[in-house]
């Protein structure tokens, strides 16, 4: 594509310059008239208007011939970036594709042992490559409703450590009233653990899914924490994944 470009440009150049000489000679050959037809001082004022409008002409063309040029060049370069950026962004998409599978999700989901949904964030994680996760159930005490860590996937805590947050606390409380995905592509160092209680890795990524089926209200919510940027088909994914955990919840 750029070769291509580059050859048309050289061509481009080369018609530029046969024209500038053409009308090099053009114009030569036009203010030589009066003198070829041997025409009398008096006749050469006549050809003035004449010699004004012509050489306006030439000169709008010529940079008219520049601009389109420039503007030509400009846009092959535009293009060449956006073809460039569009297949990075391809390569991203695809590779994404390639490392996650619903199908497993399901296999897992169907086994009958206590640790289903352990199993099941295990295999969520692992195909995202994530740092960290978590799986939080909705319970309600005295009244309120919350959502309890239940299983997670390479926390940094201790088995007897008990997190919860309550309907509309923190960032897990506000996805369980609200029952949208969050995602957030630029996490502080040092924020995991007051903004979700990940621990204290610092994951640039951020991923928290409510855990519901379709309309129905959230039975719970699954939090990702990743090193690397999770494409859209990846967070598609963890939301195709939440609603299937939601029915064995």
């Amino acid at each position: 594509m750029k070769g291509y470009a580059n050859d048309r440009h050289i061509l481009n150049l080369f018609l530029s310059v046969l024209f500038l000489l053409g009308i090099g000679t053009s114009l030569y050959f036009i203010y030589s008239l009066p003198a070829g037809l041997h025409l009398t001082e008096g006749f050469q004022p006549k050809f003035l208007p004449v010699y004004i409008v012509i050489g306006l002409t030439f000169a709008f063309g010529i940079l008219t011939i520049f601009s389109a040029m420039r503007y030509k060049k400009e846009v092959v370069v535009f293009r060449d970036r956006t073809i460039d950026a569009q297949s990075v962004n391809r390569e991203a998409t695809e590779q994404g594709r390639t490392t996650i599978s619903l199908e497993s999700v399901k296999a897992t989901l169907q086994a009958t042992s206590k640790d289903t949904l352990q199993t099941t964030l295990q295999v969520i994680c692992k195909q995202l490559d994530a740092g960290q996760g978590a799986l939080y159930v909705v319970i309600e005490d005295a009244g309120k409703r919350f959502v309890n860590l239940q299983h997670g996937y390479a926390l940094t805590i201790g088995e007897s450590t008990v997190i919860r947050y309550e309907f509309g606390e923190g960032l897990i409380g506000q996805v369980a009233v609200g029952g949208k995905t969050l995602y957030i592509d630029d996490v502080p160092n040092g924020y995991i653990k007051i903004l979700s209680g990940l621990g204290s890795a610092s994951p640039k990524y951020l991923l928290i899914v409510p855990v519901k089926k379709q309309d129905q209200a959230p039975k719970g919510v699954i939090e990702i924490a990743s090193f690397t940027a999770l494409s859209e088909d990846q967070r598609k994914f963890v939301e195709e994944s939440a609603q299937l955990i939601a029915e064995k919840i």
